[in-house]
């Protein structure tokens, strides 16, 4: 059982190790991050339902009981129900009692309220720019993730290349500890080589620590603790098109022009119905002679309604109007600066591409020729025909030609991300 378990272990270390990026792409869209803007898209989206149901009529019942100082009519009498009562023609008590109960019901609904239609367009837009809003944050997160995993992979790369400068070096360091000590070579010469490695071991030191913050991060938006970086190949160009980073303004800008017609639909006339129906019952207060005073009484009553409200004058509604359209204008401008920095920033992440993918070629071939020029560096500097700095420039030369390469090949995905971002393109798709 004991070894099942800790095959079961290593099963699940070895597979955080090899996470792929589709994986941590899952991953993030299952975390809380994600979520919250799922649920404010949510929430958007019955914000607006809500301004739609008052378009629905209202019914509600209700009861009451009623406590009058002095005789208090149930319903309103015509002379022609009454008269016949008080004369003594026709039997009954008339609708009179201190206490009244009352049950029934009320309907009412709106038949044409002008701001109403346009509050609800505006809050179908608040709700398309929660929703774009909401696919925004999570692609910008995947562009997040990307990144970080392509930040891990080209200090992963540059360690590796640290490495090998220090294997190299340190070999040439147990060589000079003898000619030291055989007196073939003055002692300044062996802390020249420990000077250098000591920078070196610094530098690892510093990508080991920009790992953990990686790391960190990742496992902060995806829930995942991994121990390599995951690998991360562009399988899809990303192609220009519509700018879908500007839709949450653009629905934004849409809302606000539903605003200035909500205001100003203020000013139209506003036609509504309304119904009601009650039973009345009550101890007959008032009754004629041929009548006991404790006869019981219960009256129906009801009605139903159609009414028009039509402003005359507003004041506070012509400013509303006013603040509404500056700022519907205010957005306008903003969604066209916005747009202006997109298409900027969309243009230049392209060249970037084109220029990332040329340094890359360049900086391979720099690595191939650096090493080269070491391989005759470190022959020259063994026959003697190279002093110890000229060889230690050989070694920073080729260090700094691996940095490189390893810089554009993740500065050039991190573009891809980006781009992928403003086009509004899956990062699944994008990456494997």
């Amino acid at each position: 059982m004991v070894k099942r378990w800790i095959g079961l272990s290593l099963l699940l270390c070895a597979g955080l190790e090899a996470a792929t990026i589709s994986q941590l792409l899952d991953s993030l869209k299952k975390q809380p991050i994600t979520q919250v803007d799922e649920m404010e898209s949510a929430y958007a989206k019955l914000a607006a339902q809500k301004v739609k149901d008052r378009f629905y009529p209202e019914a509600s019942l209700f009861a009451t009981y009623e406590h009058y100082s002095a005789p208090t009519n149930l319903r309103p009498m015509s002379p022609l129900e009454s008269t016949p009562i008080m004369l003594g023609k026709k039997s009954g008590p008339l609708p009179f009692a201190t206490t009244i109960e009352r049950l029934g019901g009320k309907v009412s609904m709106p038949i044409f309220v002008k701001s109403l239609f346009a509050l609800s367009d505006k809050a179908e837009a608040m709700a398309q720019s929660a929703a774009a809003k909401s696919e925004l944050n999570l692609l910008r997160n995947e562009a997040g993730l990307v990144g970080a995993v392509a930040s891990w992979r080209y200090l992963t790369a540059l360690e590796k290349a640290i490495e090998g400068r220090i294997r190299s070096i340190r070999k040439m360091d147990e060589d000079m500890k003898i000619k030291v000590q055989s007196g073939r070579a003055p002692g300044v010469a062996l802390d020249k080589l420990e000077e250098s490695l000591n920078r070196l071991e610094t530098a690892k030191n510093d990508v080991q620590i920009k790992v953990a913050d990686i790391q960190s991060r990742i496992e902060a938006l995806t829930g995942m603790q991994l121990q390599s970086p995951a690998p991360l190949a562009v399988k899809k160009v990303v192609e220009t098109g519509e700018l879908f980073a500007l839709k949450p303004l653009e629905h934004l800008v849409e809302a606000k022009s539903h605003d200035v017609a909500a205001e100003k639909g203020k000013l139209y006339p506003q036609i509504g119905l309304s119904a009601m129906w009650s039973e009345n019952y009550g101890q007959s207060a008032l009754n004629p002679p041929v009548h006991d005073s404790g006869d019981d009484v219960h009256r129906s009553y009801g009605n139903y309604m159609v009414g028009v409200t039509m402003p005359l004058f507003d004041k506070p509604t012509y400013t509303a109007i006013q603040q509404a359209e500056i700022d519907y204008q205010k957005e306008k401008f903003r969604l066209a600066q916005t747009r202006r920095e997109l298409q900027a920033q969309a243009d230049a992440l392209r060249k970037s591409v084109d220029l990332y993918a040329r340094s890359e070629k360049l900086a391979r071939k720099s690595v191939e020729n650096q090493k080269s020029l070491l391989r005759y560096a470190k022959v020259a500097y063994e026959a003697g025909r190279l002093s110890e700095e000229e060889y230690l420039r050989y070694e920073e030369a080729l260090l700094d030609a691996q940095s490189k390469e390893a810089e554009a090949i993740a500065k050039r995905r991190q573009s891809i991300a980006q781009l992928a971002v403003i086009y509004g393109v899956d990062l699944t798709e994008v990456f494997e």
